[in-house]
């Protein structure tokens, strides 16, 4: 047997609660499990504290499964994008002593017994740390699904104090379009009121013809006339991108496991956005389906940046809809540094505006890297004769200590290659590196953009450069 706790699980210090996703796996016909004790930094945790099932039901692998390791199965799932139930244990921390909800990374161990009399444990470790503070970078939950007007299992209120207690500063829900028909005014109502603590907005996500694949729609104002699986998905963004006001967008979301990826056989250009970490996912490096994917659209629609305006910046978003773990990827939005002290539909229209441009950074676990070409942030387009200097900043805050390697890159038509690179240890909390790169600007057209690997994953949204006109 195999419990199954997240490798990484990450609550601002102070939180009024965790919420940890159990789950758990046999070969045999063994159908559930008690919670016998939780010992947190070794020391028992009062069952006052812990809200959980009864019991817990046991997952049997399928024989089709080749293997005998619920973990090594999990990733075949994670690969194939299919998801599987855990359970939610919560755990209230106002009876927990100061130091175990202060800060710091603190030990989490279950121990459940069968109905049989064997013991079963398994542990991982709670990171108490605050997400990155910048005056204009806002972490941003994009992709959430809520039981009330979706197919999601938490209510609206429950997911907006478990994001509160990550330090998310403001959330879009998206629900299934055929889900959410009818209920528009209701819905937006409910986001506006909700937004007492973080910022909520609604928004949608709309299948493609053919249900090929999913757009993440922001900037709505009504629901009218979006038929879900009706229009091909070139339809949907031209559409988006004509409504009034010139603040609503579209993001291609989650762009793998089944059904696969449709824009390589139906190209669509105009976008907004393209979700590189996205659902269950389990892998986030270079070579990752999905980060090839948006370095390949990178490079096909760099010669449309200046003629429309529309780049595919980078995205996360956790996609959550029922009883599986919640991944808390961090999106990045650059906004004005008045943003937070803004009216509701004021901090709508600045965020609906920064999703349009591009201005973003996605996160695996909530690291802030970025930098500045002459000033401007990821997202952003610059124009320079050829030879003048590029002034280029870049900054890291971390959120999990260990080792980083830091990689800018710079394209043009083709995919581009790496011109600097950099390594550093440590979380950044007080410590915050930065560097300064400083280059000769090119003769052609090329866009510039950033990736951080180690304990997390970060990837900027390009900068794009042209040439001055002699």
């Amino acid at each position: 047997m195999k419990i199954i706790l997240p490798e990484f699980l990450r609550w601002q210090p102070g939180a009024e609660q965790w919420a940890v996703p159990v789950s758990a796996w046999d070969t045999g016909p063994t159908s559930y499990l008690r919670l016998r004790r939780v010992l947190l930094d070794g020391r028992p945790v009062a069952g006052r504290n812990i809200i959980f099932p009864g019991v817990m039901p046991v997952y049997l692998l399928p024989a089709g499964a080749r293997t005998s390791d619920p973990a090594a199965y999990l990733a075949t799932l994670g690969r194939e994008d299919k998801r599987y139930a855990c359970s939610w244990l919560i755990l209230k921390t106002a009876g927990l002593s100061a130091l175990q909800v202060s800060g710091g990374q603190h030990s989490l161990e279950l121990e459940f017994i069968t109905f049989a009399g064997m013991t079963c444990r398994a542990a991982t470790t709670i990171l108490l740390a605050p997400l990155p503070a910048h005056h204009h970078w806002q972490p941003v939950e994009l992709q959430m699904h809520n039981s009330s007007h979706d197919d999601g299992h938490w209510s609206p209120a429950a997911i907006v104090k478990e994001l509160v207690g990550r330090g998310y500063r403001a959330l879009y829900f998206t629900p299934h379009a055929d889900l959410i028909a009818g209920f528009w005014e209701e819905f937006a109502g409910l986001c506006r009121d909700l937004s007492s603590t973080i910022a909520v907005f609604p928004g949608l996500e709309l299948t493609t013809r053919n249900s090929a694949g999913h757009l993440l729609l922001y900037g709505l104002t009504a629901l009218e006339g979006w038929q879900n699986a009706r229009n091909p998905g070139q339809v949907i963004i031209d559409r988006v991108n004509r409504l009034p006001g010139h603040t609503a967008s579209v993001t291609v979301s989650h762009p793998f496991g089944r059904p696969p990826w449709p824009w390589e056989d139906e190209p669509v250009v105009d976008y907004s956005g393209l979700e590189v970490f996205s659902g269950l996912q389990w892998y986030f490096d270079l070579e990752s389906r999905p980060l090839q994917l948006w370095r390949r659209e990178v490079a096909r629609l760099s010669g449309r940046v200046f003629l429309t305006g529309y780049l595919p910046s980078a995205r996360a978003g956790s996609d959550w809809h029922q009883v599986l773990p919640y991944q808390g990827y961090v999106t990045y939005v650059y906004l004005p540094d008045s943003w937070a002290g803004l009216p509701w539909q004021e901090q709508k229209y600045f965020l609906d505006l920064a999703l349009r441009r591009g201005y973003t950074v996605a996160s695996r676990r909530g690291g802030l890297a970025y930098f500045l070409i002459n000033g401007q942030p990821p997202g952003t387009s610059v124009t320079l004769p050829p030879g003048a200097i590029l002034e280029i900043k870049i900054y890291w805050q971390g959120v999990v200590e260990g080792d980083y390697q830091f990689l800018l890159f710079q394209g043009y038509k083709n995919m581009g290659k790496a011109i600097w690179q950099a390594e550093t240890r440590g979380a950044g909390g007080g410590r915050r590196p930065a560097w300064k790169v400083e280059l000769a600007a090119p003769g052609e057209t090329s866009y510039y953009w950033l990736y951080v690997s180690g304990p997390d994953q970060v990837l900027t949204s390009p900068v794009f450069l042209r040439p001055a006109r002699r």
